[in-house]
């Protein structure tokens, strides 16, 4: 089977998509008509991404991550941070800060510089406790979803500090159906491509497919798609009104169509055959032979009529010899016995 490949770039700019999550811009629609239609040559079709220019004007610490509730003298405090890059420094800062708007000023916090670790320290050995309702506790090094409380007034995070925020983007679309997996359902997932961030904060990804990595979707036709963008923590990323392009390449497998070389007499050469062959089978009709049907017929018809009017005088014939002998015995009737043999001589 001679096969080719019907290759198609696709250019996408959240400038110009439907953005369905706001400035967030990590949830998009892009009404094409027409990109995949349900042609008899096509054997296959796969997708990639090609390249990608991605901003990192997202966030390590975001609205995902920027909630810390405190359990101060009995009583609970919900602190939101700034959203913003922040490094061990000014994130302390950024807490310390925030506790003192609610009247908390006796709690430092350090990192060490040699484990990474945070410790939280309140004056006079009094307790406190960190909520597992924060959404800060993992940045934090603490457990999801643990409450830590402190013991003589000291709380010292299990883990180090982690503002390493996002490490890869995923492109997914519900629209375009691949068969790839990701261990955060355990199953399949409609994954484009993933593209590592291997810039620092505010910088720029130059993300190029060089290992030529395609996708086979099953879509038999393809107009417009959806495309969203989650960070490595299964979230939709906030590029904070930031625009990206991406490109993308279909690349269709198609049957080459086979040049015909057939004429119209090519194609019409079998029906007169066919019609030859019909006439053949059937058998003339010999005018000669209807004729002398017709001649034996008229003489069968003849003979027929003949034959009733020989009955007729035959009949005849004896009716007369039964009254001729009847005449005869009657001696009163010579008159009429004379007169009847003249009027059948």
């Amino acid at each position: 089977m001679d096969t080719y490949i019907d290759q198609r770039i696709i250019t996408l700019s959240s400038n110009n998509a439907t953005q369905n999550n706001g400035s967030f811009l990590s949830d998009v629609y892009f009404n094409f008509k027409g990109l995949i239609k349900q042609d008899l040559d096509i054997r296959e079709i796969q997708i990639s991404v090609q390249n990608a220019q991605i901003p990192i004007s997202f966030y390590n610490v975001n609205v995902y991550n920027n909630i810390l509730i405190l359990s101060y003298n009995s009583i609970t405090y919900t602190f939101t941070l700034t959203r913003g890059n922040y490094n061990s420094t000014n994130l302390i800062t950024e807490i310390t800060a925030e506790f003192a708007l609610q009247g908390i000023t006796d709690i430092t916090i350090v990192t060490s510089s040699i484990t990474g670790v945070m410790t939280f320290t309140r004056a006079l050995s009094l307790n406190f406790s960190i909520l597992s309702t924060g959404t800060i506790n993992v940045v934090l090094g603490f457990v999801e979803n643990t409450t830590y409380t402190s013991v003589a007034g000291i709380l010292t995070a299990p883990f180090p500090l982690n503002l390493l925020g996002l490490l890869k983007l995923k492109l997914a679309s519900f629209e375009i159906q691949t068969a790839n997996f990701d261990s955060s359902v355990q199953s399949n997932l409609n994954i484009l491509a993933t593209i590592p961030i291997e810039s620092g904060s505010f910088g720029l990804i130059l993300y190029d497919n060089i290992s030529n990595t395609q996708a086979i979707i099953n879509n038999p036709t393809l107009d417009g798609f959806d495309l969203q963008i989650y960070g490595d923590d299964d979230n939709l990323v906030n590029f904070n009104g930031i625009g990206w392009n991406i490109s993308l390449l279909l690349a269709i497998t198609r049957v080459r169509r086979q040049d015909s070389k057939t004429t119209f007499n090519d194609l019409i050469f079998p029906i007169n055959q066919l019609i030859d062959t019909i006439q053949q089978q059937q058998q003339p009709i010999d005018q000669t032979t209807i004729d002398q049907t017709t001649i034996d017929q008229t003489t069968i018809d003849q003979t027929t009529i003949d034959q009733n009017q020989q009955t007729i005088n035959d009949q005849n014939q004896q009716d007369f010899t039964n009254q001729t002998q009847a005449d005869l015995n009657d001696e009163d009737n010579l008159e009429v016995l004379f007169y009847n043999n003249h009027k059948y001589l």
